[in-house]
């Protein structure tokens, strides 16, 4: 498997690009209930979740949990939009989870890479969004 995602060059801001500022959660397993097709309903199957925030620098950090964005926060984030039920798209599911991440002031960029690890036997398959704000 290839690194972690890194924000796109071209997604940045040039003022952004002085002080830029990660927390990410890679290879995040969960079971979620999601695809188009007959034999994806009603349950569940394992996805793999690869997330990068962009942080904009916190103004003065003292060593607390409160001065910065909690990575647990984003994980659970996760895994109560996989929770709530059925989605039949990658795209869809993906929406969910950068409407969560932007939620959090701090955020200004966001990639995400969902991967259906039961799709098929020969290949994995799906889906890859950059978006800052």
């Amino acid at each position: 498997m290839e690194p972690i995602l890194n924000i796109h060059p071209l997604a940045r801001r040039r003022e952004d690009q002085s002080d830029l500022r990660s927390l990410f959660l890679r290879n995040f397993l969960a079971q979620a209930r999601v695809g188009v097709y007959d034999h994806e309903h009603g349950r569940g199957q394992q996805v793999r979740f690869d997330l990068e925030v962009s942080l904009r620098p916190s103004a003065e950090l003292r060593d607390r949990l409160q001065d910065v964005l909690d990575y647990d926060c984003l994980r659970q984030g996760i895994l109560d939009i996989v929770a709530a039920g059925h989605v039949n798209l990658l795209e869809t599911l993906a929406e969910r989870i950068l409407a969560m991440c932007f939620g959090h002031p701090e955020v200004v960029a966001v990639q995400l890479r969902i991967t259906k690890l039961q799709a098929h036997d020969d290949c994995e398959v799906g889906y890859e969004v950059r978006r800052r704000r």
